[in-house]
């Protein structure tokens, strides 16, 4: 994965990457990630959750990638639906709208184009 000098995840094409191969063998994945200008999140990913009873929100755990922020928010993203906006990341997963939201949508973006 691509990381800074203080060994915090960052974006970048092998960090999609591996997140995506991850999740498509182990189906999950945590990191340590920043956006470079000083936020750090904790950042689940899970792919494939076993599922007991209806979901709801139009999540669909068949096929949807679940990322939980710790202490923030958690939500399913459709991983063939790419283009999203950061700002429906940032709705959804409870963060501030801005530079975060756009480096936070950067990353989801690159995984989801891995899966």
């Amino acid at each position: 994965m691509n990381t800074d000098e203080y060994g915090e995840v960052i974006n970048g094409e092998e960090t999609f990457t591996e997140i995506g191969k991850i999740l498509l063998t182990e189906f999950r994945v945590f990191i340590g990630w920043t956006d470079t200008l000083g936020t750090h999140f904790d950042i689940l990913f899970t792919l494939y959750p076993r599922k007991f009873g209806p979901a709801q929100r139009g999540i669909e755990p068949e096929t949807d990638l679940f990322v939980s922020i710790m202490s923030k928010g958690a939500f399913a993203f459709d991983v063939d639906k790419l283009g999203t906006h950061p700002n429906y990341y940032a709705e959804k997963l409870e963060i501030e709208k801005g530079e975060t939201a756009e480096k936070l949508g950067e990353l989801l973006e690159g995984v989801k184009t891995h899966l």
